[in-house]
C-alpha cells in the first residue's frame, strides 16, 4: 500500500486540490487503488483537524485486511470508528464487496469529506457514512443498523480521555457472534501507557490481545522513514506502531 499524488493532467494545479486546498492522491491496497483528500503538511502547514489527513496507522490497518483476508471472510457487517478520510472502511468494501460497511465519524466535515471520497470510490453499492460520537445515541444507532461483527479503528484515540468512550462504543456495538472483534491500531504515545489500556478494558469488560506484525512477511510494506513528506512515514525511533484485537468476553 502506498499513497501518490495523482498524475492525470493538471494533477499540481487546481484540478488535482478541493476548494480548502486539500490534495487528491492514490493510495494503493494491494490491487485496490482508493482516492482520497489528504492535507499535506509541507504545502499547507500544521494541521487543525485530524481527519483530515492520512496516517501510518491506517496503512497498517489496511495491510493487516489485505493480507489476512480471514479477518473480513468471517463478518457480515463492519463499522469504522473514527473513519477520517476513510481509508480503511473503504478498503474494507473493496475487498469483501459482499460485506456491509459503515464508515462513522464524529465531526461533520469529516462525514462530508468521506462522503465525497465515497462517491469517488464507489460507482454503486457504496459503503453508508453517518456521524457518530463515541458513547452517544447508541441505542438508536443500534435500531438503525444493528451491531456489527467486526469494527475498524486506526489512530483515533487522541488523549486519555477518549479511551473509555471508544471502547464503551465498541462494546455496545460488537455482536455478539464469537468471533466478533474490534481492530485498533495506534501509533504509541504517552497518554496511552500499557497499564491505562488494561484499566480500561478490564473497566469496560473487554479483552484484549496485542498482534505482532513486525515479523510478518509483508511488514516491509510500511515505509521506515521520517521523511514528513511522505503521510505513512514509519520508524521505530519515531513511534512504534501497534495492533490491539478488542473481544467481549466469551460469556457476556
Amino acid at each position: 500500500m502506498a499513497a501518490s499524488v495523482e498524475t492525470a493532467p493538471g494533477a499540481l494545479g487546481r484540478e488535482n486540490l478541493s476548494d480548502d486546498g486539500l490534495t487528491w492522491v492514490d493510495v494503493e491496497v494491494g490491487t485496490q487503488t482508493i482516492k482520497v483528500l489528504n492535507w499535506d503538511e509541507v504545502k499547507q502547514g500544521i494541521l487543525t483537524l485530524s481527519g483530515q489527513r492520512l496516517w501510518p496507522a491506517a496503512k497498517l490497518l489496511a495491510l493487516l485486511m489485505h493480507f489476512n483476508p480471514d479477518i473480513l471472510e468471517g463478518a457480515k457487517n463492519v463499522l469504522e470508528l473514527g473513519a477520517g478520510l476513510g481509508v480503511v472502511g473503504i478498503a474494507a468494501a473493496k475487498m469483501a464487496a459482499n460485506v456491509k460497511v459503515m464508515i462513522t465519524d464524529g465531526e461533520d466535515e469529516v462525514v462530508d469529506l468521506c462522503r465525497e471520497h465515497l462517491n469517488r470510490n464507489f460507482e454503486k453499492d457504496q459503503p453508508q457514512c453517518e456521524r457518530l460520537f463515541w458513547g452517544e445515541g447508541l441505542d438508536e444507532f443500534k435500531k438503525q443498523h444493528g451491531t456489527f461483527d467486526l469494527i475498524l479503528g486506526s489512530d483515533v484515540v487522541e488523549g486519555k480521555d477518549s479511551l473509555p468512550p471508544f471502547l464503551h462504543t465498541v462494546k455496545e456495538l460488537l455482536s455478539s457472534s464469537p468471533t466478533a472483534m474490534c481492530l485498533q491500531t495506534y501509533a504509541e504515545r504517552p497518554y496511552l501507557p500499557h497499564d491505562l489500556i488494561e484499566r480500561t478494558a478490564e473497566a469496560c469488560g473487554l479483552s484484549y490481545t496485542y498482534i505482532e506484525w513486525e515479523n510478518q512477511p509483508w511488514a516491509h510494506h510500511m515505509v521506515q522513514t521520517q521523511d514528513p513528506s511522505r503521510w505513512d512515514r514509519f520508524s521505530p525511533r519515531w513511534a512504534k506502531l501497534r495492533i490491539i484485537a478488542w473481544m467481549k468476553p466469551l460469556s457476556s
